[in-house]
Order: C-alpha cells, then structure tokens, then sequence
C-alpha cells in the first residue's frame, strides 16, 4: 500500500491518478491523521514543488528568516516540517551546540566553540570571549565563588582589554555582601534572568549572519519597513496602526479647516499659547496682560491669571504640569499653581522684556532671556542660582536633556551653551535677524524663523542649514514657529496675513495653509497627546486645529465660530467691534521694542 500526503491509497486505485482537491470544509472535517502521519492540505510528496512566484531575494534567507519566526512563536512541528521540505536549517550542528551551551551557562564549552565557529579578526574574538568571561564572572560572583571569580578576572578579563574603567568596575563589585547587591550594582539581572539571552545576542555582533541569524529578525525588518512607512509619509501626524497588511499612510486631509474651534476669551491680541505636556490644558497669554488656562476636553476657561503689569509675552509650563512661568514686558515673570490659579511668586531680575523662558527638567528651576542682555537660570523659590551675560535675546530653547541651551540675539546669531558647565559652544550664523526658535525633541534639529520672511532648519549634528520653508509673511512681528506631528515631522508657523502654513519637515512640501485669523498669527503649539495645533494671532482669538479624524480634539459640533467661556458663539459683529485706531494702535504696540518687537 503507497502512503501519500492525504492518506492510503484503497486497493485497485491508481497510484498515479490525481487526488480530487478537497474543500475547504471537506479540509476542515476530515479525520485526523493517524499515528506517524501529517496532513498537509494541498501538498503531494511525490510532486515536484511548484514555485508560485519568482522573488529577488535568496530563497535560503527567505526560509531560515521564516524558520526563526516559527521557532521563537513556538511552532515546533511546522518549523520541523519546513526544515524537512525544504532542505534547510535554521542553525548548523556547531552553532546550535553554541547557542544551547550559552543559555546552559556552560562556559567551558563556550569558549572551544568560539574557536572553531569562525571569527576571524583577533580583536574581534577577544571581545567576544571578554562578553562571555564578564558573565561567567558575574554568575560567580552571585554564587559566592570569589575565589574563582578573582582568578578570571585578574588572569583572563583583564587580559582581555585594555579599558581600565571598567576592569575597576568588575573589581569593585567583590565587595558586593549579597547576590541582591550584586544585581544592582552591575545593572545584571542575574544568572537565572534574561542575562544569558543577551550574552547570545551581543555574541551575535561578531558572527557572520550567514552562520547564526541575527536575533528577531523578521521582527527587525518589519520595523524598519514601518518606520520607512513613516519617514516617507507626507502627513505624519498618527501612529502607524495598519498592522502588517497595509503600508501606512496617514490622510490628505491633516489638519482640515472645517474642524477648528475657535476660542475667545482675551480683550487683546494674543501673543503666545502652548498646551501642557499632558495634554489636559492650555495656556495663553495676550497683550491684555492676562494669562488664561483652558481645559482641553471642552475648551472652558479654568483659570484668569491676572498680575502682570505688561504684555505676556512667553508662558512655560512645568514638566509635571503643577506649575506654570509666564514673562512680561514688565520686566519681570510670575509662577502660578495651575490647580488653583494661585499667584506663588514673582521673579525680579531683569531690567527690560522678558523675551522667553524654559524650565530646566525638573519642576525646580527654570532659565530666563531678555532683552536686557541677561540670561538668568532660577529656583521657583525666587532665587537667582546662575546669570550669563549674553546679547540681547529674542528667543531661547533648551533640549530635553537639559544639556544644550540655544540663544536667539538681537543681531543674526543663534548662540549655543552647555548647560551641563554654563559654558559657551558654538554659534550659528544667520543673514538676517532671527525672531524666533523651535528645538525639535531629539535636539536634532533647530528651527530659526528670520525677519527676513524665510523659516530655516539647522542639522545640529552636523551644524549645517539643511532647509529653508518660504511662502509666509514675515516682518517686524514676532512669530513664533514649532515642530508638529508625530516624532516632528512637520514644521509649522504663522503669517502675518492670518495664514497657518504647515510643511512636511524632511522634504519641504508645502502640505497646507490653514485659514481661519483674521490677523496676524504669532505663535503654534503642537500636542501629541492632543493630536491638534494651537494657533493664536492679533484678531484676539486661538483656534485648534485637529490633525486627523478622532482626535481626541475633535469635535464634529464645533462650527469654527469663536467661542465665549460659556460655550456660546460669538457673533462677527461682537468680535470686531474695535474701532479702526484701536487696530492701529494694537498693531503699533505689538511691534514696539517696549513690548516683543526687537529692533536693530
């Protein structure tokens, strides 16, 4: 009787004769297979395997990437199964003792086979061996075998290399009193943990892929085909969530002007906005020399924070969003408890406008820039801990790290410093004045937006202009620009003919001009946890521009019409009801040196 894939064969039928294709159903209720035997649906032993497509890549790679997948999801007999048909293995004999033999911790046998798998180069195998001796000597160390411990470290690991630190590092750790001690201090999460796996893998750096694939690779090369996705996307402003079977992509529709909200609230102009980390607030500061605090779930004013004697020109909110820092022209800032809009403190210490301000990544202390020709570095107890001499400054920026501090002047500098040691790195030349900056989170790239109507973008690894973004209005105002999207990948900034402009960041197209001001836009703030864009301008108002679809900002009954802090519309006629000096006299006032103009 002649055994096939779909069974035996009953007497007097031919062998040879084609088997009926079976249905799905058919596939779904025939019996199980008896005992020795698979059923593959579809398949015949006997046929010659039949190649449904040709593929540019190596079919071995193909199938040992896929070997690998099915090995780590635990698919033990269709990865056996697949070995068999195909002819290939996912590892050779001596590499699969290798592997084995390290997550056995036999450190012996790990050691002959790093001689005989094939790594050529002798710095390279002395690294290689040095990775499995640290852990055999950590493993000893957490069983209290000190003797032996010191004996590989004194004759094996420091022959091994010639860092100095880090041979002081392993000796210290024998004075560790307990395996707990041990652990922590050397960061290891112990024989028995995930230590021994990323042996393996660090171990994977100096063989050859061909002889051992390298760990979660398919893994890998989705990764990289989705972040691929995400680079080339033209409006990137949601997370890649089309799972495996789709290329992501993200609407054309980012952004759409028929979703704004329009928000009134101040009696002047509005010279700054930012929403708070966490995305719950908003905050704006206006030339009516108030601040408010709005709750983004329905845009209702939480707060009317009243006390400066001038302009708010900047507002700052601290990394756990209890506090906010807001700079006037009155020379001074204020700090203010966000929960109860309490006044804690004033900050006295410049002698002009207070341009910008930071918070130095705690909720402790925050940086100061004037127009006064001082930087001042403050604790939220008043105090003064650091002043720099400095050029007049327009704007500064400080990255998350709170390493690197970036210095707008009055001239056509962006001057670098470190705050690490408050002392000056470089400078960044610029042709015409720089009114404003924007830091993208990465400190990768800064944004320099320049009176002269261009908005640049530096590479701050490499210290070079690398894109210019044109098409807006831009004079003696003060408009503030700002990364957008998702991980930045949008650059954004106001006109002075009321015209929101958005650009994608890495090729410089022009994605939209998003028109609903009837003034000057001065500043943008992007949320991520938001998923909208802030805009707010001379005509009084601060309009949010959802980026996509279910955003969480998103709110289909929002007209766009402006809206008082009882939800009401405001009419047209309410909102313009300034006489024409007024205007005249608001636009005067924005652009004077007084306030948050910078004049030559």
């Amino acid at each position: 009787m002649t055994l096939s894939l779909g069974g035996a064969h009953a007497p007097g039928e031919d062998p040879a004769a084609p088997a009926p294709r079976s249905s799905d159903a058919d596939l779904l209720q025939s019996p199980a297979p008896g005992p020795g035997l698979r059923r593959y649906p579809g398949l015949d032993q006997e046929a010659p395997r039949v190649c449904l497509r040709e593929s540019q890549f190596d079919e071995e790679q193909v199938v040992r990437l896929l070997l690998q997948e099915l090995h780590d999801r635990g698919f033990a007999d269709t990865f056996a199964q697949l070995q068999r048909e195909s002819g290939y293995t996912l590892e050779s004999e001596p590499i699969a003792r290798f592997r084995s033999s390290i997550l056995a911790g036999e450190w012996g046998a790990v050691e002959q086979a790093l001689l005989t798998i094939g790594i050529a180069a002798q710095d390279s195998a002395k690294a290689a061996l040095f990775i499995v001796k640290r852990q055999q000597f950590l493993e000893l160390l957490e069983a209290r075998q000190l003797k032996q411990a010191l004996l590989i470290l004194q004759n094996e690991l420091s022959t091994l290399t010639s860092d100095t630190r880090q041979l002081h590092q392993l000796s210290s750790l024998l004075m560790c009193p307990t395996p707990e001690d041990l652990r922590t201090a050397a960061d290891w999460d112990g024989g028995s943990g995930r230590s021994r796996f990323l042996v393996l893998e660090s171990l994977q750096a100096y063989i050859s892929p061909g002889k051992m694939v390298p760990v979660h690779r398919m893994e890998t090369l989705f990764g990289q085909a989705i972040a691929h996705q995400c680079n080339t996307c033209r409006y990137h402003v949601r997370p890649a969530t089309q799972g495996l079977y789709m290329d992501h992509t993200c609407a054309e529709t980012a952004f759409p002007p028929e979703l704004q909200i329009a928000l009134t609230g101040h009696g002047d102009e509005v010279w700054y906005v930012c929403f708070s980390p966490d995305g719950r607030y908003l905050a704006s500061g206006s030339r009516d020399k108030t601040c408010i605090i709005w709750d983004t779930r329905d845009y209702s004013i939480v707060h009317r924070l009243a006390g400066h004697d001038g302009e708010v020109s900047y507002l700052a909110w601290s990394p756990d969003c209890r506090l906010i820092v807001s700079a006037s022209s009155d020379k001074t800032l204020r700090l203010w408890d966000v929960e109860s809009g309490e006044h804690l403190q004033t900050f006295r210490g410049h002698a002009e406008t207070v341009a910008s301000c930071q918070w130095l990544g705690d909720s402790n202390r925050f940086v100061s820039g004037g127009l006064d020709h001082r930087i001042i570095i403050w604790s939220t107890n008043g105090n003064i801990i650091k002043q720099i001499s400095s050029p007049r400054v327009h704007d500064l920026v400080v990255s998350a790290d709170c390493r690197l501090l970036l210095v707008a002047d009055d001239k056509s500098d962006i001057h670098a410093y470190d705050l690490t040691t408050l002392t000056f790195m470089y400078n960044l030349e610029e042709p015409a004045v720089v009114m404003s900056l924007a830091l993208s989170a990465d400190a990768q790239y800064c944004l320099a937006e320049l009176r002269s109507g261009e908005l640049h973008m530096w590479d701050l690894n490499t210290r070079m202009r690398i894109r210019t973004f044109t098409g807006h209005s831009q004079g003696n105002y003060v408009i503030r620009c700002a990364f957008a999207g998702l991980d930045d990948r949008l650059v954004a900034t106001g006109s002075e003919d009321g015209t929101m402009f958005v650009w994608n960041r890495d090729t410089g197209r022009l994605l939209a001009q998003l028109k609903g001001h009837s003034d000057t836009i001065n500043v943008c703030s992007w949320s991520s946890k938001m998923a909208a864009l802030a805009t707010a301008a001379d005509d009084k108002t601060i309009r949010i521009w959802p980026a996509y679809h279910g955003a969480p900002s998103d709110n289909s009954q929002q007209s766009g019409r402006p809206r008082t802090a009882d939800g009401s519309d405001v009419s047209e006629d309410d909102d313009e009801d300034d006489d024409d000096d007024n205007q005249s006299v608001g636009s005067e006032m924005h652009s004077a040196s007084a306030s948050i103009h910078f004049s030559n």
